[in-house]
């Protein structure tokens, strides 16, 4: 008996086809998020423990509204401050685009050192394994071809560093160096190299515009050999230390709008929408839900007594 193979509608097809031309030049790319700011451990290990003594972040990021197959990625980040300047975190990302799904879990820590009364330089270093599933057998091709799935697993070592005092940081950071082949239809050797690692530069301030209102601006600079630079500018505005709204600019690539929820200065609910400026598609739109809680336990004398979420 021939066991049928499933069915895929044509928009899966196409998917597909654009899910092979990307994932071959971008499968080694870290997910990019609206909400990035309140997201670093993701990319940085070195803002493990930088915000409070315990943070914790969800995201959820759909991406191409009503298209079948689009990416999705959610994201879990949990991270404690110990003792001598040392900190620990646990970072989560699941990642699907059509047929290509992957669990990456990564274990972070932090050393922090005082420079001044408000000063810090951090260092991180971020190690783990990823885990993927293709599930190729089951697309249709133009030839009729059929290929075999692929599932497997692959380490991921990362590090950062991270300058930051009451109002300001600079972030320096390549989340993983090895390289990877978690897509591919023909079985090649895997490798160890530097060619495919993505280089994160984030700075960020804020600043008093009047008693209520502040203004708090932000870059992430993402450079990747052999791909054009990412270059994302941001621009926030928050109330009263409640309420947040801004706007998001990534260089010849989308725009987005921002607003959160800011309650006791720790808890934080945040929304974005993000459009594509150059659509492919009827609607390339993305949505982001973000949630991250701040504790501040006072039992760390070495780090900013003035933990906020907003900052």
């Amino acid at each position: 008996m021939i066991k049928k193979r499933k069915q895929i509608t044509p928009s899966l097809v196409s998917g597909f086809f654009l899910l092979l031309l990307n994932s071959i030049s971008y499968s080694q790319q870290t997910p990019h998020y609206s909400q990035y700011v309140y997201n670093m451990e993701i990319l940085n290990p070195a803002f493990v423990g930088a915000k409070a003594d315990l943070s914790i972040s969800l995201l959820s990021r759909q991406q191409w509204i009503g298209v079948e197959g689009a990416p999705e990625t959610n994201t879990f980040s949990i991270s404690e401050r110990m003792k001598d300047g040392f900190s620990l975190g646990v970072t989560i990302i699941n990642d699907q685009l059509g047929l290509f799904k992957s669990n990456n879990v990564n274990i972070d820590a932090s050393y922090t050192i005082p420079t001044s009364q408000y000063g810090r330089v951090s260092f991180g270093l971020k190690g783990g394994l990823a885990f993927f599933n293709n599930t190729t057998d089951l697309a249709i091709t133009p030839d009729n071809d059929v290929y075999p799935s692929i599932k497997g697993k692959y380490p991921t070592i990362g590090f950062g560093g991270l300058y930051y005092d009451n109002r300001f940081f600079v972030g320096l950071s390549i989340p993983n160096i090895l390289n990877s082949s978690s897509f591919k239809i023909i079985e090649t050797s895997g490798t160890t190299d530097f060619n495919h690692a993505n280089y994160f530069l984030s700075v960020g301030s804020i600043f008093n515009i009047t008693e209520k209102i502040l203004f708090k601006p932000s870059t992430l600079i993402k450079y990747t050999p052999s791909l054009p630079v990412s270059i994302d500018l941001n621009s926030n505005f928050i109330y009263n230390k409640r309420i947040e709204t801004g706007v998001s600019y990534r260089y010849k690539n989308s725009i987005s709008a921002l607003a959160a929820l800011i309650i006791n200065e720790k808890f934080r609910i945040g929304y974005s929408y993000e459009y594509q400026l150059a659509s492919y598609g009827p609607n390339f739109s993305s949505h982001e839900i973000m949630l991250r809680v701040d504790f501040t336990l006072e039992r760390n004398t070495r780090w900013l007594f003035h933990n906020r979420c907003y900052f």
